[in-house]
């Protein structure tokens, strides 16, 4: 059974995750080889990012249900390999860690999409923080000062 549903989720990462989400705006497709790399090549909106960071606010529980291992939010925000010297960020099992980030709580962490979409998840002020948006070349938009703004308006 476990070999099935593995096999399920590789083949169509959307039925088994982004459905069981409510994620009915996002598609995913796969690379040349036909790998899903689901840190791009995704397709979605911003209420369904905002989806996907509840379900690591709730450390993996979905309407009671839990779909990642207890501890899994434990597991992808502990500081993983060797960390870049400089910066705002460190790095996680797959996600951005803001500790680094002066004005957001220690505890908050972000997925970094392809050219400007973040999904910011701060536990301990149970906000999830969604930015849906076009970096310019050579600009990046400083998501550590919209999420200070926006956990600053929220006081």
């Amino acid at each position: 059974a476990v070999m099935a549903a593995a096999s399920t989720f590789e083949a169509h990462p959307p039925a088994e995750l982004f459905d069981t989400l409510g994620m009915t705006h996002t598609w995913a497709e796969t690379d040349w080889r036909g790998n899903y790399i689901l840190s791009s090549q995704v397709w979605t909106t911003a209420r369904d990012l905002a989806r996907f960071g509840q379900l690591y606010l709730q450390d993996g529980m979905w309407e009671g249900e839990r779909l990642l291992p207890q501890g899994w939010r434990d597991y992808v925000t502990a500081p993983t390999g060797p960390q870049p010297p400089t910066g705002d960020f460190g790095y996680g099992a797959t996600f951005w860690l803001m500790n680094r980030s002066e004005g957001v709580p220690a505890d908050a962490f972000a997925a970094f999409g392809n050219r400007g979409q973040y999904v910011v998840i701060v536990p301990s002020r149970q906000v999830v923080i969604v930015r849906r948006g076009e970096d310019p070349a050579g600009k990046p938009f400083d998501i550590a000062a919209f999420a200070r703004s926006v956990l600053e308006s929220l006081d």
